[in-house]
């Protein structure tokens, strides 16, 4: 092992020790970590893959991989997924996300393209960024379900090897490294830190895990590698007075409203929401002018304001750092409820908006709630643009629990 530490040290300088597997089966690679084969395609028709190694000379056994990524399901609730994103399924959130590859390595005959062997196994990866930093984490793991034809060496002796590979944007700070037997009685595991270098407003950064098995015994003697990685994210440095960090800007964030912080506040937001049909799908302006016009239109100055000064605050719905503000809305609305059946009247006292009959949806609305709600319903909406890193341009939905 000392020998292969030597041989990729230049490659990944400053990286952890390796995971040495305790499988029994197989001895540990004496030689530095083959490297993966730059072009080797198997396709689907193994009998025409081994004829081709055969029409160059080569007999005696080779290597396919097929495998089959599972399908993510992406998550709007954020970071508090994460400690259990991988369980037993893919997820995506803003700030995470797993990776589940099911694959098989088949060892048939050259020039006869007989399978005589397999290592059925499953990689997974969870992908974790910071909303307050370029810097991300990625946990990466490899574990073989089942084996056929373990009785031969181009089964026995087969090993895996895996190694982060920077994709766009970013540098490797430190990891750990796998090389070990690829087959079942040890799950491989190793952890790798990224840094994004600070680039400007907004860029795309990219990393993974590449891998790839080696034997001695096949024709090519070292398979394909297989990067093993998540989408794309988007790291920025668009917030002002906040540091710069990285989100899966591809999942739409949710701003959630809790009635029992703020009462009044989230009364109105329901109201405009699921009763008078407004959007609770918006788009974050940072447009300074943008949200000076929709707040004017939403509460112009001077605006009648209920009695016990600095008690009362106007608040607007959709708020007006998006640009579905009410400078952008054909009307406004104060919303005024009377159930003649129960007695129950609720007026959201913006005398200087019509209330307007309850077909009339959409448009904007604007009620009067206590200053000490809508002063934390807009501190809440900051925090929140901050953690889900909501930049101008971006949507996200509301939602009033």
């Amino acid at each position: 092992m000392a020998r292969w530490k030597a041989g990729i040290a230049s490659v990944a300088l400053g990286l952890l020790a390796l995971l040495v597997p305790t499988t029994p089966v197989a001895a540990e690679p004496d030689e530095p970590a083959p490297k993966p084969a730059v072009a080797q395609e198997c396709g689907t028709d193994l009998k025409e893959y081994a004829a081709t190694l055969a029409a160059t000379g080569k007999s005696g056994t080779a290597t396919c991989i097929r495998k089959q990524a599972r399908k993510a399901d992406r998550s709007t609730t954020g970071a508090e997924v994460a400690a259990d994103i991988c369980g037993g399924r893919p997820t995506q959130t803003r700030t995470a996300a797993c990776v589940i590859e099911d694959g098989i390595l088949l060892i048939f005959t050259v020039p006869n393209g007989v399978v005589i062997g397999s290592i059925q196994f499953t990689v997974s990866s969870l992908t974790t960024l910071d909303y307050g930093s370029l810097r991300w984490t990625q946990s990466w793991h490899y574990q073989a379900n089942s084996v056929a034809g373990p009785a031969i060496p181009a089964v026995l002796d087969t090993f895996l090897y895996a190694e982060p590979e920077c994709l766009a944007s970013c540098t490797v700070s430190s990891s750990s490294l796998v090389g070990g037997s690829a087959l079942p009685g040890r799950v491989h595991s190793m952890t790798t830190y990224f840094n994004s270098p600070l680039s400007g407003y907004r860029w795309g950064a990219h990393g993974g895990i590449r891998y790839w098995f080696a034997n001695a015994a096949w024709v090519n003697p070292t398979t394909n590698a297989s990067i093993t990685t998540p989408a794309v994210h988007r790291c920025d440095d668009a917030l002002t007075g906040y540091p710069a960090g990285c989100v899966y800007d591809s999942v739409r964030p949710l701003h959630d409203v809790l009635s029992s912080r703020y009462p009044a506040y989230a009364h109105h937001l329901r109201l405009a929401i699921n009763h008078f049909k407004m959007t609770d799908v918006l788009t974050r302006t940072q447009n300074e002018t943008i949200i000076d016009r929709n707040y004017n239109t939403a509460c112009p100055p001077g605006h009648p304001k209920p009695t016990t000064p600095g008690v009362w605050s106007c608040d607007e719905y959709p708020f007006k750092s998006t640009y579905n503000g009410a400078y952008s809305q054909p009307y406004g609305r104060n919303i005024m409820i009377i159930n003649w059946n129960t007695g129950y009247g609720f007026n959201c006292n913006a005398s200087w908006l019509t209330v307007r009959s309850p077909t009339d949806s959409g448009g904007y609305s604007v009620c009067m709630i206590p200053l000490a709600e809508n002063t934390l319903g807009g501190s809440d909406l900051g925090a929140f643009y901050y953690k889900s890193r909501v930049l101008d341009g971006d949507q996200f939905q509301v939602r009033v629990i």
